[in-house]
Order: structure tokens, then sequence, then C-alpha cells
């Protein structure tokens, strides 16, 4: 997700009516998974927090991007959300379509990996 997308975030988190009814709950891990700031290698190293972006599966910066499409840590937990979203649309989707439109499957995806585990993995 750009850094200057203002109009990035008001569309993926939740209206307040669909927040209003408890459908979903923004946690500290979907804030991080939509907006990349949090506890992901990219950010940290943005910061001088950690000395490498690089993700603990060695092929490039660990990115939002890079877990959700790329990554094979969470390759178990990612062919879940494949399968719930080819159930009604084709992958690879946008990240913003998969929020918004799969926001059950993507929900289950961010909550099943462990963020620290990916941080240390190797």
């Amino acid at each position: 997700m750009g850094q200057n997308d203002k109009g990035t975030n008001k569309r993926l988190f939740p209206s307040n009516a669909r927040q209003a009814k408890n459908e979903n709950k923004v946690t500290p891990i979907f804030t991080t998974m939509t907006t990349g700031h949090g506890n992901i290698k990219s950010y940290l190293h943005r910061f001088k927090i950690i000395e490498s972006p690089t993700c603990p599966c060695g092929t490039t910066e660990q990115t939002i991007d890079h877990l959700i499409f790329q990554c094979e840590l969470p390759g178990k937990e990612r062919d879940k959300l494949i399968s719930g979203v080819s159930k009604t649309d084709n992958w690879p989707l946008s990240k913003n379509r998969l929020i918004s439109e799969h926001f059950k499957s993507f929900s289950k995806f961010i909550h099943e990996i462990s963020l620290e585990k990916l941080m240390k993995r190797r």
C-alpha cells in the first residue's frame, strides 16, 4: 500500500455500520496487515529498529504484499486463503479487493499466521 494513499485506509477498514454489527473486528494484526505499520520487518527497518528488512524466508524484503502473496512461510495458511477466495473469485486479486470482498477469508488468514514467528523464523 502506498504511504501517500490517504483513501486506502477508508476503503479497507470496515464501515461504521458493519463495525457496529460486530461483523468485522479490527485487531492489531488486521491493522498491521492492511497498513503495513507494525511488526513487519520492512516497517521496523524503516525506523532503524532492526538491521535488515529481509524476510526470514530469505528471498526479499518482508512487506505485507510479500507475506500475503509470495512468502513460503505462511504457505499452508495462504493455501486456505486461496481456496476460500477461489470459490467466487480468481487468485491472485488486488489486496484492496481481497480485504474488502473476501474479508472473512482474509481475516482468518491473518489470524492464523504468527507475525512473531515470521520475524524470527529461518
